[in-house]
């Protein structure tokens, strides 16, 4: 199965890698150092073996590249390149190792065949330092819309003719970096399950999608604190579409809420999309 990490046997990402990172790190901004490390680390872990070593700082000698041509970049010590066997323990972060999953990879991981492949066209010719950099990369800000949203848009724009490239395009507001996806794609999902992308101008769709969500936050903000007998939750754990507690966590910036709230928000959000 195709995943974000490893989209071909060209291509990895190692975003993720090492566990510990100084904060906005991207690789692009040390390449040349990161590709003599990378084979460093990988002539030594084929001369010496594994051996336990905890990592120091950001750099992890484990990291480097997983073929002789120096195309793709990963763990060495990870299971699919030891016959199964998982041996990230040996840096004292393997736990850390293990579970770590960035957000678009989760999403990625929802779409259909059809959808992945319609979604990678966007990094087609990409090597693996510039598939692993969230700068260069558009894949990571595109796939926070969510496999929903993006399911929406990619039938859309086959009945259109378009790909990806042009669907962007068309509609740059989809990857403009000020937009947060999160607080945004449940609105952006009923608009364009009312109305396709033929209907819609991008202007007027992108003018639409802001309204709305400016209207939402008046609403909220006029409800005034919330009644003593409306106990608040965190907002994630309520019993709602994800995608809207999202725009409540990010959109109105609400961490907990109550039910009842969340749910008189959802009936507005929903008459001022269906109108």
């Amino acid at each position: 199965m195709t995943t974000l990490c490893a989209p071909t046997s060209e291509v990895t990402c190692f975003g993720c890698c090492p566990p510990i990172r100084p904060p906005h790190y991207d690789p692009l901004d040390y390449a040349g150092s990161l590709r003599r490390e990378f084979s460093e680390n990988r002539a030594a872990f084929l001369t010496h073996g594994p051996g336990y070593r905890p990592i120091v700082g950001y750099s992890c000698w484990a990291l480097g590249f997983l073929d002789a041509r120096g195309r793709t970049v990963g763990c060495l010590l990870h299971p699919a390149q030891n016959g199964g066997q998982d041996l990230r323990e040996l840096v004292d972060y393997g736990s850390k190792c293990a579970r770590e999953s960035c957000l678009p990879a989760r999403e990625f991981s929802r779409l259909p065949p059809q959808g992945r492949r319609f979604w990678l066209t966007l990094v087609a010719g990409y090597n693996s330092f510039y598939y692993s950099s969230r700068r260069a990369n558009p894949l990571f800000h595109i796939l926070e819309w969510g496999a929903r949203l993006l399911e929406i848009l990619r039938l859309q724009s086959l009945e259109l003719g378009w790909s990806s490239t042009e669907l962007l395009a068309r509609h740059r507001f989809l990857l403009a970096p000020n937009l947060k996806p999160r607080a945004h794609r449940y609105i952006l999902a009923g608009l364009l399950s009312r109305n396709s992308l033929a209907a819609c101008s991008p202007q007027g769709l992108y003018q639409e999608l802001q309204q709305i969500r400016s209207a939402a936050v008046e609403f909220d903000e006029a409800q005034g604190p919330p009644p003593c007998d409306q106990p608040a939750h965190p907002a994630h754990q309520l019993p709602l579409p994800h995608d809207l507690l999202d725009f409540i966590r990010f959109g109105l910036g609400l961490p907990r809420t109550s039910l009842e709230r969340a749910g008189q928000l959802k009936a507005y959000l929903d008459r001022l999309i269906e109108r």
